[in-house]
């Protein structure tokens, strides 16, 4: 043979799925191979180590996968006929053992972030929370509260009746005969949970993941980001566990401002790993869903919030949002811990549709 082709001993391309070069692999692998004349197995290795460095690419999920999975994920009748908790009903008496047991160091971090006291691009103006004070005595005052903490600006946690679908809510309560102004919420209602949770918490650091402060606004939060956490920190949520999915969204605010409407959030192909993790709420210092959503859509046949409705319907996993994990994150990653004990509960509101919350971590 005379010379070797112009590409032998070139570096390759970054491969941004397992983050290396494969630099002069092929020229180590075959100068003994041309020396010997093997050229034609030279060729065969070289394929194998390319392959080996270039993760396989998966099938995108489409909106098709969605609709099939409305019911194939479906959790309906799984506690019985009057289930109302979903799956909260796996966090027993020994996963609240087990996640007392990881208190080691006895420190509590609210996760709630203050209510918001005026309108912006994120806060509509019904989200605002009021307090009123009034009649200030020699003694004493009073004041009152109101809010409507559905959106993205008050920690809160949603109840089943929030979302529904085709005229059923989760476990298969029609919105007809158990939903009206005047009654509320007779089925589904946030008064499943006033007894509170106690659990594991599980903290999702996608900006650590990344190499950056936050995640912008408008990124699906995939799969693949979710497993990529779970390799790099060496935990994983699992049954009767809460996600607490962090992407900087409170440290991005105090930078650029509020974002209205664009959200960093759980993208579609999250839902069958949600499924399988079995957790008891899905957490997040945002709105859950990823947006904006092209080609998911009315067009497509896809609902409103379609996260939301893939686990408060179909799944009866809850939801706790715009939490303010700032400080979480912070304690977290000064002590390489990523899962502690963690506990919330609602207002009990009869026929609530959900409450604000204030959920605490204790390390």
């Amino acid at each position: 043979m005379r010379g070797r082709p112009a590409w032998i001993g070139r570096r390759t391309a970054w491969n941004s799925s397992n983050n290396f070069y494969m630099e002069d692999t092929v020229e180590r692998c075959l100068k003994p191979m041309l020396a010997s004349g093997l050229l034609l197995g030279g060729f065969l290795v070289v394929a194998t180590l390319l392959a080996q460095g270039q993760s396989k690419s998966k099938t995108a999920v489409t909106p098709a996968d969605y609709l099939r999975w409305r019911t194939e994920f479906k959790n309906w009748g799984r506690w019985g006929p009057n289930d109302q908790r979903g799956t909260t009903n796996l966090i027993s008496a020994a996963k609240i053992q087990s996640a007392a047991k990881l208190v080691k160091a006895g420190q509590v971090i609210s996760l709630a972030h203050p209510v918001p006291e005026m309108a912006d691009a994120e806060v509509p103006a019904a989200a605002v929370f009021h307090r009123v004070t009034n009649g200030i005595t020699a003694t004493n005052t009073t004041d009152n509260y109101q809010v409507s903490y559905h959106g993205l600006g008050v920690s809160h946690m949603d109840s089943f009746c929030h979302f529904f679908a085709d005229g059923t809510m989760y476990n298969g309560y029609t919105v007809a005969d158990n939903i009206t102004p005047e009654t509320g919420c007779k089925k589904d209602g946030v008064m499943a949970w006033k007894d509170g949770i106690v659990t594991r918490g599980v903290l999702y650091d996608i900006p650590q993941l990344k190499g950056v402060d936050w995640i912008e606004p408008g990124t699906p939060i995939t799969r693949a980001d979710l497993e990529g956490w779970e390799k790099k920190s060496g935990v994983k949520a699992g049954p009767g566990d809460v996600i607490l999915l962090y992407v900087g969204r409170w440290k991005r605010r105090a930078s650029k401002g509020p974002q209205a409407g664009i959200v960093a959030g759980y993208y579609a192909d999250a839902v069958p790993w949600i499924k399988e993790r079995e957790v008891a709420f899905i957490g997040h210092d945002f709105n859950i869903d990823w947006n904006p959503r092209p080609g998911w859509g009315a067009a497509e046949g896809i609902p409103a919030n379609p996260i939301h409705q893939a686990v408060l319907n179909w799944m009866g996993v809850n939801i706790i949002e715009n939490l303010d994990l700032e400080q979480v994150v912070e304690t977290a990653r000064r002590l390489k811990r990523y899962e502690f004990m963690l506990t919330f509960a609602p207002i009990p509101v009869e026929s609530g549709t959900g409450s604000p919350i204030n959920p605490l971590a204790v390390f």
